[in-house]
């Protein structure tokens, strides 16, 4: 899996959506990309939009995924 760097001025920290989500689907936590998307929406990350396909900085998917985890545990 390769992501692009869609500006000098982002630094490394861009992942493609679809891609975090295979990540994500290995920790044995998966999100469907449009659960993932909606819940960064509400968390106000910014998208970028390349073809077909939102990019999105690594980090504030990480949190928003850790948000989500969390709270499908607390109501199990």
């Amino acid at each position: 899996m390769a992501t692009a760097l869609m500006s000098p001025h982002t630094g490394g920290d861009v992942i493609k959506v679809a891609d975090a989500v295979e990540l994500f689907r290995e920790t044995g936590h998966p999100i469907a990309q449009r659960t993932l998307e909606r819940q960064s929406r509400a968390r106000d990350v910014k998208f970028v939009r390349r073809g077909r396909a939102n990019y999105a900085s690594w980090t504030e998917l990480l949190k928003v995924h850790a948000a989500w985890v969390d709270a499908r545990n607390a109501g199990a």
